[in-house]
């Protein structure tokens, strides 16, 4: 317990004033000189960033195109003079196949570069 009462003050117009005046006024923010510098120096230097190009588009294309020409051979028994379906298919994969072909071609991509 406290050992003296508490009082009242005496003027509590006053009193109420002094503390919206506090609580309204905004801090003015006091940045020292320098202190900009000081944050960057104690910064761990930033790594060197090595780009490397990624080929996994390159890769793709050519593993589709490997699939492709097994899947052109091993349907072309069926395409030979059957049916209209089996022609169309063997033709879907020649397209495919020489799209994939020409999208490889002209990004300047060999085999050997994409492995």
């Amino acid at each position: 317990m406290a050992e003296g009462k508490m009082r009242p003050p005496t003027d509590t117009a006053s009193l109420d004033a002094r503390i919206l005046l506090a609580l309204e006024t905004a801090p003015r923010p006091r940045i020292p000189a320098g202190f900009a510098a000081r944050v960057a120096r104690q910064l761990p230097p930033r790594p060197t960033v090595v780009l490397t190009p990624e080929r996994y588009g390159r890769l793709a294309a050519a593993a589709c195109l490997v699939v492709l020409l097994v899947l052109m051979f091993a349907f072309a028994h069926r395409a030979t003079g059957t049916s209209l379906y089996w022609t169309s298919i063997e033709w879907i994969f020649c397209a495919q196949f020489v799209i994939l072909a020409v999208w490889l071609g002209v990004r300047g991509s060999t085999f050997t570069n994409s492995f």
